[in-house]
């Protein structure tokens, strides 16, 4: 992928340099502020090969679903030719990814950064590196992929399909943001006399279902196993969503940083637990987002996440 010829279209599309007025990043997004978000050439947008989506983000901004492969060399070069500069894991010193992707088009850009600081070494484990090659070459090898392999990773990276990932709610729909944190990906091989043989996909099917039978006219499932992408994402969910479903796993009985998220964003949250959390071990007893929920469902399975947005449409009046 030519990172700097992927970002120029972008910048391009958005409406140029002058219409940006900030830039972050997540693990696989690149998230613009705009001066003008109706400047956004939206079609011309999501035909950009490496582009796998776009989503409105609040009233002024924008995000770029781009993957974990190509999304530091991609958001480096927005941020030379844009000259706005970005803020988040994708400029952090030796990030995984950037540690297995060694292309040249990268190089060269890391070349063109005025006054480059020394670098630390970062320790990547096994497990990491082999997850991040996995959806490297997945992404990289694109070109050799059938629709059906396509689709499938889209699934895994959860960003659906271009239509579903740029799709808005329908006017005066409702619309929720299911939330899973640390190691819920990996369902169906983790613990299975625990949390069961349903996979992550299986689980995503489930929250669809339900929203659709409740009326909400829009959903988006997101899993991190990073606290800082959560707490974006609940940021991110302001003026956006109505509601969100939230399944922080082990970050349940750890994270004042989410607490503060959900308090920040006053959104009607249902904390779920696939597990009875309540018989299991005493760490597991204390829940700091439960402060910032309605509604604690637990011991249900992936039904607890059908009842959690049904009750959650409940709670908005649906």
């Amino acid at each position: 992928m030519e990172y700097r010829e992927v970002a120029s279209k972008i910048l391009a599309a958005v409406g140029g340099s002058d219409n940006v007025t900030s830039v972050m990043t997540c693990l696989t997004r690149l998230r613009l502020t705009l001066t003008s978000p109706d400047a956004v050439k939206s079609d011309e947008l999501k035909e950009i090969k490496g582009v796998l989506g776009t989503v409105r983000r609040g009233h002024d901004g924008i995000e770029v679903v781009l993957g974990p492969a190509s999304i530091e060399g991609v958001s480096r070069e927005f941020s030379l030719q844009s000259g706005v500069g970005v803020s988040g894991p994708s400029m952090a010193p030796k990030s995984p990814m950037g540690a297995l992707a060694d292309a040249p088009e990268k190089i060269e850009a890391e070349d063109r950064r005025p006054e480059p600081k020394k670098q630390d070494h970062i320790v990547i484990t096994p497990g990491r590196r082999s997850s991040y090659r996995a959806q490297q070459r997945a992404a990289i090898n694109d070109e050799r992929l059938g629709k059906e392999d396509m689709d499938a990773l889209r699934a895994f990276l959860d960003e659906g399909t271009k239509a579903a990932a740029s799709a808005k709610p329908e006017k005066g729909g409702k619309s929720v943001l299911v939330i899973n944190g640390p190691n819920i990906n990996m369902l169906g091989i983790r613990e299975p006399s625990i949390y069961g043989k349903a996979d992550y996909a299986a689980l995503v099917r489930t929250c669809k279902a339900a929203a659709a039978e409740a009326g909400f006219s829009g959903i988006r499932c997101f899993q991190s196993n990073h606290e800082g992408a959560i707490v974006d994402e609940i940021q991110a969910a302001l003026g956006t969503y109505d509601g969100i479903v939230m399944n922080p796993a082990a970050y349940t009985h750890t994270s004042v940083a989410i607490l503060d998220a959900l308090k920040a964003v006053s959104l009607p949250c249902v904390e779920v637990h696939i597990s009875r959390v309540e018989d299991r071990e005493d760490f597991r007893q204390v829940s700091y987002v439960r402060q910032a929920c309605f509604e604690t469902i637990t011991g249900m399975g992936l039904e607890g996440y059908r009842k959690a947005i049904l009750d959650l449409a409940a709670r908005l009046g649906m």
